[in-house]
């Protein structure tokens, strides 16, 4: 493909991708951005002709300290709106009353407790609120801002985004009009007065309309969709999105009330006028994360490739809109008039830059909403927050209104990067470690009692978490109990890779389970009790089986021999029930060999092909016609994965990468090379180069009577060897990508292995 045809592609699917739903609903929510923010531009024009800059900076403050208040009242509920309503079903009506009339009653208080102590948050708005009549309308515009904020929310969580756009243009054309026919009326007040009404008028239209035809709509049509939650789950929710909400609503709502006091009303009015400009391009990624919100929450699994196009579309939209800005910036606020423009330049330009960062981090925090991840949420947002109110304070009283465009486009740019270097894949990431086990001991918290509460019931209802047991680095796993002294596991991931394995190994163990051909040996494996997604992870509940693992045996020579015997006797007695001869031919090596290969070339360097072809060429020429016993295999049979009492084995757990046609004997080599790489504590590559090495390796003989007692054609040991190692660590390439970007593991477990090849 050419470069032109590559820079051509994302434009075309941009103006195509209108057709699917989270895409359409996301650039509604673009457009009522656009078209608030261009007629708004237009509002603050008028306004800046009409009324002194005291009055307009002033007007400003609280209009934005309304704002604030009401966003920071209304618990972000209207988060919790796009999080629910769509799988409410027939709920729905009784959610958005319940929302509405909570933030409501909350702004009105807010509102009031911060004209009470005017006087300590901004000594210029004090005199604002002079009587009784000022403040009762302060009190009640902010009550009616929260459900503006809300209904927003709701008109997209029930399928009517399209709406918003025309809902937000008449808003703006309302709030013009009646800031030109109050100048006279209301010399002081005005500007903030033609806001509020607009707004009320809005509300009562809007919501007459959700009321009579668009929730009563969604109530039928989104039955079949419509998943159980409760006050519990929605709190749960909202108190980790408010919290981080808050601080988002700090370093935004409340940058004209910090300025005010620094700089005064005249430079607070050009400032102001300049932040809303850039603002409106932070509604780009947030439109867009909203749709992502409402349509994700049905489709987990497709949430990362939708959180990548947005991503890739927000730029797109974003970096001419940002070029065009900062180019145009002082002509731009030249139209309000000559002081704008002097005081206002560089904020605007500083703050447009600081949208194109912002992409990263308002994916980042929608992508956690889906998944319910409050965590992330809080995490992103407090950091931004502190780092642009910090720099603010700081620079403010040294540069002017311009510290807090250095201080916007800074913060942004930290965090966005600290995200972007999160994810990188040419980091190392730990294979495991403290961060691992106490991220899993939040997972199992948020959603094992959630599991035992929906699929348990009955007497099973009292079931509790136990404790937080080792487990994969891609799955959390807790032991769980009920009053009755029964007890099982729970197996929980939320990571794509970590989802596949648990997923994969409950239809694995389900088909063990049905395969007649077993018998007896079923009762080594854990039954699965249920499966079920919870808060945007998939959770697993399985039998617990009676034992320890292998690695309690291995700790002098009396009982590794004791325990490798009764381990391969247990494997051994599965092939023989399973497998039967077969020859090797090209689709078998295809499936067995190249692939795999193919999977370690993708994350090798250049220098280390070569040796892969090789060893590619030795597996093939080995295998080829050869007659092999195929059947039920492990995949991953190791002391870890093999539990013992008394010397006996009593269950074998974690089947992820089992396969029911694979080669029997590979079992048998990864318990052997495993048992030696846990006893020399030493890594995989080391001991896979030992045995491939030694032609005289006591282990050798053992692999050769294993073929034969399973009637297959004699493989040299070391091609097994081999084979098995390459199975191995393509299947812990393919689990997580903290493998192929830990240099460490790369090195001592792929890339030494095949520089010995090379030498041989």
């Amino acid at each position: 493909m050419s470069t032109v045809q590559q820079h051509r592609r994302p434009v075309r699917s941009l103006l195509t991708s209108w057709q699917q739903p989270l895409y359409r609903s996301g650039y509604a929510l673009v457009a009522s951005s656009a078209i608030t923010s261009g007629i708004g531009l237009l509002y603050w024009v008028i306004a800046a002709r009409l009324y002194p800059p005291a009055v307009v900076g002033t007007n400003s403050a609280a209009i934005y300290a309304m704002m604030f208040l009401a966003g920071a009242a209304q618990l972000n509920l209207m988060n919790a709106l796009l999080r629910f309503v769509p799988v409410a079903g027939r709920r729905a009506r009784g959610f958005v009353i319940t929302t509405y009339t909570a933030g409501a009653l909350l702004g009105a208080s807010a509102g009031y407790v911060f004209v009470l102590g005017a006087r300590l948050w901004s000594s210029q708005l004090e005199g604002f609120f002079e009587g009784r009549l000022e403040t009762a309308w302060f009190v009640a515009a902010t009550a009616v801002w929260t459900i503006f904020v809300m209904q927003d929310s709701v008109l997209t969580a029930v399928g009517r985004a399209a709406l918003v756009p025309v809902e937000n243009a008449v808003f703006s054309g309302l709030k013009i009009v009646l800031l030109v026919w109050l100048v006279a009326a209301m010399p002081f007040h005005g500007v903030a007065v033609s806001w509020t009404v607009a707004t009320a008028i809005v509300v009562v239209v809007t919501n007459v309309y959700l009321f009579r035809r668009a929730v009563p709509s969604h109530m039928v049509t989104a039955q079949d969709v419509a998943e159980p939650f409760s006050l519990r789950h929605v709190l749960r929710y909202v108190g980790g999105d408010y919290t981080g909400t808050l601080f988002w609503l700090g370093c935004t709502q409340l940058l004209p009330v910090l300025v005010l006091d620094v700089v005064g009303a005249e430079a607070t009015a050009a400032f102001s006028t300049a932040w809303t400009v850039a603002y409106s391009l932070y509604l780009v990624p947030l439109g867009m994360g909203q749709s992502l919100v409402v349509h994700a929450s049905r489709d987990i699994a497709g949430l990362e490739r939708a959180r990548r196009i947005m991503v890739e579309y927000s730029l797109l939209l974003l970096v001419p809109a940002v070029v065009v800005i900062f180019v145009t910036a002082p002509y731009l606020l030249r139209i309000f008039g000559e002081s704008y423009s002097q005081h206002g330049t560089w904020v605007l330009r500083l703050a447009a830059l600081s949208a194109l960062p912002n992409i990263v981090t308002s994916t980042t925090v929608s992508a956690a909403r889906v998944r319910r991840r409050m965590t992330v949420v809080v995490a992103v947002l407090a950091s931004l927050s502190i780092l642009v109110l910090t720099l603010c304070v700081v620079l403010t009283p040294r540069v002017g209104v311009n510290g807090v465009g250095i201080a916007l486009l800074a913060g942004q740019m930290i965090v966005a990067s600290a995200i972007l270097l999160l994810r990188a894949s040419w980091l190392p990431r730990p294979l495991s470690g403290p961060l691992s086990g106490l991220r899993h001991s939040f997972l199992l918290r948020r959603t094992a009692p959630v599991l035992l509460g929906r699929i348990m019931g009955g007497d099973l209802a009292s079931w509790r978490l136990q404790g937080r047991l080792h487990g994969q680095s891609g799955t959390a796993t807790a032991l769980v109990g009920s009053a009755q002294g029964d007890t099982a596991l729970i197996k929980v991931a939320d990571s794509p890779s970590g989802r596949n394995q648990l997923v994969r190994q409950a239809a694995v163990l389900r088909r063990l389970h049905a395969d007649g051909r077993l018998g007896a040996w079923r009762d080594l494996l854990p039954n699965v009790l249920a499966t079920s997604e919870v808060n945007g992870a998939f959770c697993v509940m399985e039998t617990r089986l009676r034992g320890v693992d292998g690695r309690s045996m291995l700790g002098d020579a009396d009982g590794r021999r004791s325990f490798v015997a009764a381990a391969l006797g247990t494997i051994e007695d599965l092939h023989d029930r399973t497998a039967v001869p077969r020859i090797v031919d090209e689709a078998s090596v295809t499936r067995w060999v190249r692939v795999p290969i193919a999977r370690l070339r993708a994350c090798v360097r250049h220098g280390e092909r070569g040796p892969l072809d090789r060893l590619e060429a030795i597996l093939v020429e080995e295998l080829a016609g050869r007659r092999v016993s195929v059947g039920w295999v492990h995949g991953d049979f190791c002391p870890d994965n093999v539990l013992v009492e008394d010397g006996r084995v009593t269950g074998v757990v974690d089947w992820c990468q089992s396969d029911p046609d694979g080669i029997a004997v590979l079992d048998v080599v990864g318990l052997l090379v495993s048992t030696e790489w846990r006893v020399a504590h030493t890594e995989l590559g080391r001991v896979v180069q030992q045995w491939s090495s030694d032609p005289e390796h006591p282990g050798h003989p053992v692999l050769v009577d294993a073929q034969r007692a399973l009637g297959a054609d004699v493989v040299e040991p070391r091609v097994l060897v081999l084979l098995s190692w390459l199975h191995h660590v393509s299947n812990n390439l393919a689990q997580s990508e903290r493998y192929s970007t830990n240099p460490l593991w790369m090195h001592h477990n792929v890339v030494s292995v095949l520089r010995s090849l090379e030498r041989s």
